[in-house]
Order: structure tokens, then C-alpha cells, then sequence
């Protein structure tokens, strides 16, 4: 059986494989980064690993012939979409700071961060779980690419900071894959992505008002991406019930 009927009959645990390629090849570069190179190139094993996370998604994507319909002919914005700028508007909220040297290398890494991620869970996994009711795609979704995050976990030995940034992107990667669902459009989900990974690195919220208050809107903002997605969820919900009951 080849891969495309599999994920076609098996959604859960092809989606669980694609994901797993993923963090198996990360880790697999990042162990054998620190077993056989020197630690001065460590950065270049990182660097390595990163490239991976683009890499492999656009293998996937061509091998399960995804490329019309994973998103990147459409370019269609929603009211829901624009609701999920609120977090960013929420980092925003007490200014930003930006860096010293510019944004030219951020804005370089976070659209590739951002481009990675977003074609595996939300081009490829995401469609690989609309086999299913969409409350459980966009929860398996957002579960499984908050796991990925636990990688840091093995990159700088603290798993329990990472286990609660797999938790927080969780959150995020259920109103990702909410938006998703309602614009189709991965390239939209890309910027969003990236405006909000950039909205937290430069938000000016700790030096105004202190690490307490950074903590308490990072809570706050990650209760809207999850009540977001329910949002979601619920109105397709009641709309596929109104589509049945005038049926």
C-alpha cells in the first residue's frame, strides 16, 4: 500500500507518522551533531536541523501529491482570520523593541520557521486528519504540533519548561489549524505564523510592566487561541446540524 491510500484509510496514524518523521530526523541530526562534531560547529548542526524542518515537508507533500491541495493556491481572508491577529495585538499591547540590527535575519528565520511548520500541520497533516470530524483534526492537530515543541526538552536538558511551551503551543497550533480550516489558505496561516512568533520575541511587555504581567498575558493569550479554535469548531458544528435539519 502506498502512502497516500494509507493516510486515506489509517488518518491518525499517518498523521502520528509525519509528525514522528519529523521529530525523529531533528533529533537524529542533533544526536549525532554532539556525538561526532566539535562543539564549535554545534551551530551548524542547529542550522541542519532546522533546514530538516523545510525539507521534509515539501518531501511529503510531494509524495502523497498534496501540492493542490495543501493551501497555496488560495489567498482568502476571513473574519475568523482576522480575530486570530488578536494575540498579536495582545503582545503588542504595551509597544514593541525592536533589535538594535534590525529585522532583516528574524524576518529570514521565522518565514522559514514558520513555512516548515506550517506545510506539515497544517498543509499536510491537517488534511491528512480532515478524514475525521473536524473537532478532532483540529485538536489532534494542535496536539501534535505542540509535541514537537518538546524537542527543546532534549536541546537544553529543562523538560519541564519544555513540556509547558508543548502545552502553550498547543493552544497556538489549534487556532492555526482553525484558521486553516476557515480560509484554506496555507499562505495566510504562514504570515500569521510568523507575525505572532515576532509579536513575542519583541513584545515590550516584561521591560513596562514586569515578567509577572508577560506571564499572566501569555495565559491570557493562549485562552484565546484555545477559545478561538472552540469557536470555530462549535459554528461548523451548527452549521452542518442547520444543513440537516433542512435537509
Amino acid at each position: 500500500m502506498t502512502l497516500r491510500p494509507y493516510a486515506d484509510r489509517h488518518p491518525i496514524p499517518a498523521a502520528l507518522l509525519c509528525a514522528g518523521l519529523q521529530v525523529g530526523l531533528t533529533l537524529l541530526i542533533l544526536a549525532l551533531g554532539k556525538q561526532y562534531a566539535p562543539p564549535e560547529a554545534y551551530g551548524k548542526v542547529k542550522l541542519l536541523a532546522f533546514a530538516s524542518t523545510v525539507i521534509l515537508p515539501l518531501l511529503l507533500t510531494h509524495a502523497l501529491g498534496l501540492w493542490r491541495e495543501v493551501g497555496f493556491n488560495r489567498i482568502r481572508p476571513t473574519g475568523f482570520f482576522a480575530a486570530c491577529l488578536l494575540p498579536v495585538l495582545l503582545f503588542a499591547s504595551m509597544g514593541v523593541r525592536l533589535p538594535a540590527g534590525g529585522l532583516g535575519g528574524d524576518l529570514l528565520i521565522q518565514f522559514f520557521n514558520a513555512f516548515g511548520e506550517e506545510l506539515l500541520f497544517r498543509g499536510v497533516i491537517f488534511l491528512i486528519l480532515l478524514r475525521l470530524p473536524l473537532w478532532q483534526a483540529i485538536t489532534l492537530n494542535g496536539l501534535l504540533f505542540g509535541s514537537m515543541h518538546l524537542i527543546h526538552g532534549y536541546m537544553d536538558g529543562n523538560w519541564g519548561h519544555a513540556l509547558v511551551w508543548a502545552l502553550m503551543s498547543s493552544c497556538a497550533g489549534m487556532m492555526f489549524a482553525a484558521a486553516r480550516a476557515s480560509t484554506g489558505s496555507l499562505w495566510l496561516l504562514i504570515g500569521l505564523h510568523m507575525i505572532l512568533n515576532l509579536a513575542s520575541m519583541y513584545s515590550n511587555i516584561e521591560a513596562a510592566a514586569g515578567a509577572l504581567v508577560l506571564q499572566r498575558a501569555e495565559w491570557a493569550i493562549k485562552a484565546v487561541e484555545l477559545g478561538l479554535a472552540l469557536y470555530l469548531v462549535a459554528a461548523a458544528s451548527r452549521r452542518g446540524a442547520l444543513a440537516q435539519g433542512t435537509a
